[in-house]
């Protein structure tokens, strides 16, 4: 385990430039995913909705009729494995918050906030009490998005997302240890810490026409700004000089099928790809290959049907394979929209997986279950009294 603990430490000075996902169980890679995509295995991006709002399929929401503010928190509990030991760890997050503007025939506008990758847990050995491990922080998006129907294509709607980067993070390791000529046992403190600055802007186009909705979304080239500071006992470090590299670039398409007048099928299929010079030479497959699939009931009945008539019902499945550290993950989600109010939504996500790697280094495995719950509230507001009507 000590093992497992070394390497955490050092690899946790990779940060942003990696896949956040790089360290099983150490840092959690957040999807952007809307709360209607959640239940459905992520992969609803492209199911035409009047208030949800993708960042990366901006699009989208050219054909929104509500404004919408929605918020997701998702406490989880993860069970981490090594090749000899286990161990448990819990927490909570706030994947998002969003507002979603219609404005009629002038488009959309999107603001929001991503927690791309939160790194928060303490942990210590079951069998150990002389080490310990804490971290705090993460990486975060600011998005500001805008997307606009095609004037004489109806079917056709263009958007562009800005995707700014910031945030710190920071793991600590502390060890007593007692030296034969110590009364006292000597605590030995090591810790790494990354900030983030950098920008991004992605390009996205939807279709719908009939039963039939599809969506393209693409990352322009960015850049991040990573400077990584490395501290500990009785050790002096050089001054923390800080390095550009290029941000993670993704591109995806997502398609949905209205087969039966209450019932959609979905799919996702994305891929990204980090800076080569950004990695390390344990890192594995580049790309990463990112897909899911899913389905909805809508009841669809009105206020003035019973509640459980306007439920709807949601359930899907993800993976992905490669990128930094061959990563394998896999994940089955289960969910509730619950109407709130005559337009808004409590949505209940429940998602169960695991992520594997094995990449020369220590075998980690994380086993893990998660609660999205989001809120949204929606209203009229952004239409003309005309409009209304």
């Amino acid at each position: 385990m000590r093992k497992v603990i070394s390497f955490v430490v050092v690899a946790c000075a990779a940060g942003f430039a990696q896949s956040p996902r790089n360290i099983m169980g150490w840092g959690d890679e957040v999807a952007p995913a809307d709360a209607v995509s959640r239940g459905m295995g992520e992969a609803g991006a492209a199911i035409r909705s009047d208030k949800s709002w993708d960042p990366r399929l901006e699009a989208r929401s050219a054909y929104n009729t509500l404004a919408a503010f929605e918020v997701q928190i998702a406490p989880q509990l993860v069970w981490v494995d090594d090749d000899a030991t286990s161990n448990s760890l819990s927490g909570s997050r706030l994947p998002r918050l969003s507002l979603s503007v219609p404005m009629g025939r002038f488009g959309h506008l999107g603001i929001g906030y991503w927690q791309r990758f939160q790194r928060t847990f303490e942990w210590a050995p079951e069998n150990d009490s002389s080490i310990a491990l804490r971290a705090e922080g993460g990486a975060f998006e600011g998005v500001l998005g805008y997307s606009v129907v095609v004037p004489g294509v109806r079917n056709l709607a263009l958007g562009v997302t800005y995707h700014r980067f910031l945030g710190t993070d920071r793991v600590f390791q502390e060890e007593k240890r007692q030296f034969p000529d110590e009364y006292y046992p000597v605590v030995i403190r090591d810790s790494v810490s990354n900030r983030y600055w950098g920008g991004q802007a992605s390009v996205s186009a939807y279709w719908t026409k009939g039963d039939i909705d599809a969506g393209f979304w693409v990352d322009l080239p960015g850049e991040v700004e990573l400077t990584t500071e490395r501290g500990a006992t009785s050790q002096v470090f050089p001054e923390p000089e800080p390095r550009t590299v290029d941000a993670p670039q993704s591109m995806g398409v997502s398609g949905a099928w209205r087969f039966a007048p209450k019932q959609t099928a979905v799919a996702l299929l994305s891929r990204t790809e980090w800076d080569p010079d950004a990695l390390s030479s344990t890192d594995g497959k580049n790309p990463r290959w990112d897909v899911g699939a899913g389905w909805q009931y809508a009841m669809g009945g009105d206020r003035f049907d019973d509640y459980f008539k306007r439920m709807t019902f949601r359930a899907g499945l993800s993976g992905s394979v490669g990128g930094p550290q061959s990563l394998l993950s896999e994940s089955a989600t289960l969910g509730a929209g619950m109407p709130l109010g005559s337009m808004g939504t409590l949505d209940l996500s429940l998602q169960i997986g695991q992520n594997e790697v094995d990449d020369g280094g220590p075998k980690l495995k994380d086993s893990f279950v998660r609660l999205y719950v989001a809120i949204t509230g929606a209203s009229l507001w952004g239409r003309s009294q005309r409009s209304r009507r």
